[in-house]
């Protein structure tokens, strides 16, 4: 909330190298292919590798099968029909030195028509030549016919048939996977490009933006097919929820209740749940509120003047509408938030609709509704913190400043103004003054965790990990000694990135231990869930870290955060598929022994 040194923030910034510091262990290799060794891969237009790798009498038949002189009329050393076609039978019969012979001269045949651009003569004689000898660089040259032919699945098997032969054939690994990514198979490409790039074999342009590519088209296509599903809609986690109402002063009754009537019933349990800050007070909250609001709306349908009914009726929906918002069903609470100021407009009515209006990316309409909560009350200390906050995100810090100030003056005992401000003099590079704005919400709040947490954050930031860690276990203390939720696990998460940051054997216990404690206590936390999920990977527990990366992606509000997570869940499927391949896995255990024999890991 107050600083952008969070976890998701941390791994969307540093998204290739947090996937490439799992090389350090044998599990994430794959990982690290993507986003380091293929630094150094790139490809070259003109291979020749292959050809050379012939064997030497195939290169003594080759370089003097034209004599000077020679006429290019020269008759075929192949034997030939009345039309000149080749003539293969009782192939069996021929001698080993009689096949290559042919074989390698309907191969040259094949590409003086591949050089015309006469594909079907060029695969007639490639496909003879294969007749005499199963040769990878035939499979090759048959697949580079269908690529001009634009029969991608035929390009995809004749490379599959060369590479059965020769599995670091690179120009066959390229092709099909440049093939495979036309055919919208991007895992299967991101494995191809996966290997080329850990044989090393290319020089020039770098392959990975080719992974980047077919890795976020693999993760864009994938969170397609998720969103076109009708995916029940969840509560954003505690620790969220904590944060976000935490500004708002608890509201758990209101005027004209009526101990006897269910919808007040429904409401005013709602209101008391909700404020308890507790995990099942959340869900009993959203719960209560759909059903006040389908009791109120009820009974407005049937005495639509009554003035006491519209007032209920504009809190519930008010609510209604956020815990929407918060599901991410910004259209349903655009709806109940837009009925519940017509009915009866109240404070945060107005800063809700200005933050759905935020969210639509529509700022003159958000700052329309902040001046029309300031209107209606110019002393709420909120509306000048959510507006700041706006302030805040377009860099606009001295506004920022003004209203986190004004909401401090409104409302004194409110914490977050003066972490917002302490936050603000960091953005500003005044770190004495950051330090003694939180020096002063120390004094003011010794028993809140919200200070300590924050500031851990800026330390962090700053590269003061020591004393950031040391913050962030006094914040966890401090938590635990309060009733209800007030940071919830993001001391917890705080931590074990910095641990992360420090790789050693006991940081990487510790941080492990408090993601799996985060993850327990706030099942909904996709940020816990994407830290656990990498240190998974290290643990070669790539199903669970899978598993872990999809929760996030169904957890996150954001389409940018779902195809964040969803992308690391792909990196690691092609991961796994990597290690379970025995070729490649040999290449990976030869390449780390390289790697430990250079004290690289």
């Amino acid at each position: 909330m107050a600083s952008d040194n969070s976890v998701s923030t941390f791994i969307s910034r540093n998204k290739t190298a947090i996937i490439a510091t799992a090389a350090a262990g044998t599990a994430a290799v794959g990982a690290y292919y993507y986003y380091r060794q293929a630094q150094r891969a790139a490809l070259e237009e003109d291979n020749k590798k292959d050809e050379a790798l012939e064997s030497s009498k195939k290169k003594k038949k080759n370089k003097n099968k034209k004599k000077s002189g020679e006429s290019a009329t020269a008759a075929p050393v192949y034997p030939v029909d009345e039309k000149g076609e080749p003539k293969l039978d009782n192939v069996e019969d021929l001698s080993q030195e009689l096949k290559e012979t042919y074989a390698t001269a309907l191969k040259d045949k094949g590409n003086e028509y591949f050089k015309k651009k006469d594909y079907d003569n060029a695969l007639k004689y490639y496909n003879c030549a294969l007749v005499l000898k199963k040769d990878p660089v035939f499979y090759s040259n048959i697949s580079a016919c269908y690529v001009s032919l634009g029969q991608l699945d035929k390009v995809v098997e004749n490379s599959t048939k060369a590479l059965e032969l020769k599995p670091d054939y690179s120009k066959a690994l390229l092709r099909r996977a440049s093939a495979n990514e036309s055919l919208e198979n991007y895992a299967d490409a991101m494995f191809d490009l996966s290997v080329l790039s850990l044989n090393g074999d290319f020089n020039g342009s770098s392959i990975e933006p080719m992974l980047e590519r077919n890795l976020n088209k693999q993760a864009m296509l994938v969170l397609k097919d998720k969103l076109g599903k009708d995916v029940s809609q969840q509560l954003p986690s505690d620790t969220s929820l904590a944060s976000f109402f935490g500004i708002f002063a608890p509201e758990t009754t209101f005027a004209g209740y009526n101990e006897k009537d269910e919808a007040d019933i429904e409401l005013k349990k709602g209101l008391e749940d909700l404020y308890r800050r507790t995990s099942e007070g959340y869900k009993l909250a959203d719960e209560a509120f759909k059903k006040a609001a389908s009791f109120f709306t009820n009974k407005l349908n049937e005495f639509p003047d009554d003035a006491a009914l519209k007032e209920k009726t504009a809190i519930t929906l008010e609510h209604s509408g956020i815990f929407r918002f918060l599901k991410n069903d910004p259209l349903g609470a655009h709806d109940d938030i837009q009925k519940a100021i017509e009915l009866h407009p109240r404070l945060n009515s107005y800063i809700y609709m200005a933050l759905i209006m935020a969210d639509k990316g529509q700022a003159e309409e958000y700052y329309q509704y902040f001046d029309k909560a300031i209107e209606l009350d110019p002393s709420y200390g909120p509306a000048y913190y959510h507006r700041g906050q706006m302030y805040y995100i377009t860099a606009q810090y001295e506004k920022a400043g003004k209203d986190f100030d004004k909401a401090k003056e409104c409302d004194e005992n409110n914490i977050f103004p003066y972490i917002q401000l302490a936050c603000l003099a960091y953005r500003e590079n005044k770190f004495d003054d950051c330090e003694t704005l939180f020096s002063e919400a120390k004094r003011k709040f010794p028993t809140a965790p919200e200070v300590p947490n924050f500031y851990a954050e800026i330390l962090g930031d700053k590269g003061d990990l020591e004393a950031a860690l040391k913050q962030y276990d006094i914040a966890k203390r401090l938590e635990e000694a309060l009733t209800g939720i007030h940071v919830g696990v993001a001391p917890l998460i705080g931590k074990a990135t910095l641990l992360a940051r420090q790789p050693s054997v006991e940081n990487f216990r510790e941080a492990s231990a408090l993601l799996e404690e985060a993850c327990r206590r706030d099942p909904r936390n996709e940020q816990a869930k994407v830290g656990l999920a990498q240190l998974k990977l290290q643990q070669e527990e790539v199903d669970e870290a899978i598993n872990l990366f999809e929760e996030a992606a169904n957890l996150a509000r954001t389409v940018d955060e779902k195809l964040q997570a969803t992308t690391f869940a792909e990196a690691a499927k092609v991961q796994k598929r990597i290690r379970s391949d025995p070729v490649v896995s040999a290449k990976i255990e030869e390449t780390l022994a390289a790697y430990r024999a250079q004290g690289m890991i």
